[in-house]
């Protein structure tokens, strides 16, 4: 019964899904290891799936007031959290470079195949239950988790560009 269900659940996910996975999993090794990013790609991510998520949101429930206060509260509920665990620790700015170096973590890794899964689970769950999707809790539950997600990288991008602001003033003091 399960492998039939997860059969159907795989016939029907569209072929764009697949690529769109290994791409996920190629950027997450990627950032496994210690990189130099130059600031305007810092950005890059964070927005993406920010995007990602956002729009997997308005498709999902449509732009209602709840659900993107809920969006809202999981994005700002990740940048208090990050705000307390200063993550990724151990990034810091390059005058020398203008870059910033970044160490490796296998951290973005995960968050992306949360998003990636959570976005697939809410798909799934159209399909398979759209009564349940409709329902105010599952709308705000989804929202806010999504939120949480895409707001993880941005406060992870956030702390980063602190490092500059930080080696700045260290240097002009």
């Amino acid at each position: 019964m399960l492998l039939q269900i997860l059969t159907q659940i795989l016939r029907g996910t569209p072929l764009w899904v697949y690529p769109l996975f290994l791409g996920l999993i190629i950027l997450g090794y990627v950032q496994s290891k210690p990189r130099q990013v130059a600031p305007a790609m810092m950005a890059v991510l964070p927005v993406a799936l920010g995007a990602f998520s956002l729009s997997r949101v308005l498709t999902a429930f449509g732009p209602a007031p709840a659900v993107l206060a809920a969006w809202a509260a999981g994005t700002a509920a990740a940048l208090l959290l990050n705000h307390a665990l200063r993550q990724p620790a151990g990034a810091r700015w390059s005058a020398a470079t203008g870059r910033f170096l970044v160490p490796g973590s296998w951290a973005p890794l995960a968050l992306m195949m949360a998003m990636f899964f959570a976005r697939y689970a809410l798909a799934v769950s159209q399909a398979m239950a759209p009564a349940l999707v409709r329902s105010a809790g599952f709308e705000s539950a989804a929202s806010f988790g999504l939120g949480l997600l895409s707001g993880i990288f941005l406060a992870r991008a956030l702390w980063v560009w602190s490092r500059r602001s930080a080696e700045l003033q260290f240097n002009h003091a």
